[in-house]
């Protein structure tokens, strides 16, 4: 039908032509641009709204990432600091201990050196009895001494056997290169450069550390609480026998006194 046109019937208005007309070929042709236009205009905004909607996910799955990472960081670094508390806590009680028994060791001396002059108090008393054993020079029995050093190897040491497990140099590693560090900025340049970059390592890493850092604090704990009880022993004992020596001084007072009156 292209090419054909048609004749103007003055006589019926269906068929009236009129300077807007055009055939058949033109008018199709003109629709296919028409159509083809407006669906590559669709297609273009579609694609940018995907495009973009892609990059907002992109950006907030890094800032997620990163969120992460520095969760974890900081949570190593909690870590850290309550590992060198306990540490710290634990060679002070260590110190501690070495004073106590140090005191217990002197306790027991002094006890000694009372039940000795307890005995000579008490040969003065039986008046010639006693001149006469004092007189006879036999050598008086000598106070035995304490040997502290035996008590403390008697007593467990758990907490300082936790400590030697750790060793100076993993605690120095600790308190020098440990990740939580990093997220203060007070870690070794270094060592940035040997850890993992990407982000599922970094964590992989991260928890494992955590995992290790839980171990030693719970070892600490429990070594700390070890101590402690040990401890508390020791301050009884130590009472028990300042008491038993303060009894002992104010008996042999008040003997002396006695003789002294006669």
């Amino acid at each position: 039908m292209a090419g054909f046109s048609y004749t103007s019937d003055p006589k019926s208005p269906f068929f009236a032509l009129d300077e807007d007309d055009v055939d058949d070929e033109t008018f199709l042709r003109s629709a296919k641009k028409s159509n083809s236009g407006y669906m590559l205009s669709g297609e273009t905004g579609e694609d940018k709204y995907l495009e973009e909607k892609r990059l907002q996910l992109l950006e907030r799955k890094k800032m997620i990432e990163e969120r992460t990472i520095q969760s974890s960081q900081r949570s190593l670094g909690i870590l850290m600091e309550s590992e060198q508390i306990g540490v710290a806590t634990a060679e002070e009680l260590l110190k501690q201990r070495e004073q106590l028994e140090r005191t217990e060791s002197r306790l027991d001396d002094i006890n000694s050196t009372l039940r000795t002059s307890q005995k000579h108090i008490q040969s003065i008393k039986s008046v010639f009895g006693s001149l006469r054993n004092y007189l006879s020079g036999r050598p008086n029995e000598a106070p035995k001494t304490h040997d502290a050093g035996r008590d403390i190897n008697r007593r467990p040491n758990p907490l300082g056997e936790h400590l030697n497990t750790i060793g100076q140099e993993e605690r120095n590693e600790i308190a020098s290169d440990h990740p939580g560090l990093r997220v203060r900025g007070l870690a070794r340049e270094e060592s940035l450069t040997s850890k993992p970059t990407n982000v599922n390592d970094v964590l992989d890493s991260n928890l494992e550390e955590m995992s290790i850092s839980i171990g030693r604090i719970k070892g600490l704990a429990r070594g700390l609480g070890d101590e402690i009880d040990l401890q508390n022993e020791l301050l009884d004992g130590i009472s028990t026998k300042a008491d038993k020596a303060d009894l002992a001084i104010t008996r042999q007072n008040r003997d002396m006194k006695k003789i002294l009156k006669k």
